[in-house]
This record gives C-alpha cells, structure tokens and sequence, in this order.
C-alpha cells in the first residue's frame, strides 16, 4: 500500500512540475535549475564529508591536475575561439543593414578604379582583384564588398558591346 502512495506521490509530482516548466519562462527555468544543482552539489559534498568519503573527492581533484595541466593550452584556445565567435555573432546582429543607393557608372569605375572604356575582362579582374583583398571571409568589411558587386553588376549590365 505504501508503495501505491509512493507511486501517485512520484507521478503527481512529475505532473507538477512538467506543469510548471511549460508555463513558467525560461529565464526563470534556468535560473531555478542552476540553483538546483549548486543545492545538490552543496547537499552532496556535506554528505560526503560526514559518511566520511571526502577524500575520494580530493583524491580524484590530485589525480585531474597533472591532465589539466597537460591540455590546458588547448581548453584555454578552446575557449577563446568560443569568445571570438560570439562576438562575431554579436557584432553582426548589432551592425544595421545599410540600405542599396543606386549606382551611377562614375562611381562604379571609382570603386572599381578602372577607365571609362573599361573593357568586360578589366571589369571581371577588377573586381576579382578587389574581392580577394575585401571579402568578409577573409576580413574585409561587407559593406565595401557589396559596393564592389554592386559596381560590378551596373558596369556590366551598361556595358557597351
């Protein structure tokens, strides 16, 4: 019978709480869950230490040091690669998308930096050139190389044959 009680007490409980992780925000979720776990850690250090099995713990702390050590330039280079993308990932959801202005064939050869007979082939290796030294890939600001597709696309549309 106790264990009946036991069984609906465990499903209620777990009803209970799905309930709550659906409706509550996941801020909240997360910060309730992080506090959770530092309360189990704390929960299980105390018992350990009063069953008197601590030292598994510090043992297992003085065996991890000579690992840590070891592959500790690769964590830290790990962990600036982390840093490095989402600051990425930061920077261009903050940059705000500049709108197009039409192009006039005098600005496309100034970007460009080609003659005004520029012939198809100067235009293409122009802007082959260009893209090479601008390209977002390789760290070169989108904006300058969409002006240089941009560039590139009037000239060769207003190209005379």
């Amino acid at each position: 019978m106790i264990r009946l009680i036991l069984l609906i007490a465990i499903v209620l409980g777990a009803i209970y709480l799905l309930r709550w992780f659906l409706t509550t925000p996941a801020e909240t979720v997360s910060a309730y869950i992080r506090k959770s776990l530092w309360l189990l850690l704390g929960l299980l250090l105390i018992l350990l230490a009063v069953s008197g099995r601590l030292s598994i713990i510090f043992a297992f702390i003085g065996s991890a040091i000579p690992l840590i050590a070891k592959h500790l330039p690769n964590i830290l280079r790990v962990l600036g690669l982390v840093k490095t993308i989402k600051s990425q990932q930061q920077s261009k959801t903050k940059t705000p998308t500049v709108p197009r202005s039409q192009m006039n064939t005098q600005e496309a050869l100034s970007i460009l930096n080609l003659k005004p007979k520029a012939s198809k082939e100067e235009i293409i290796s122009a802007h082959k050139r260009l893209m090479q030294k601008n390209h977002p890939d390789k760290g070169g600001s989108e904006h300058i190389a969409s002006q240089i597709n941009q560039a590139k696309e009037w000239l060769l549309k207003n190209h005379e044959h």
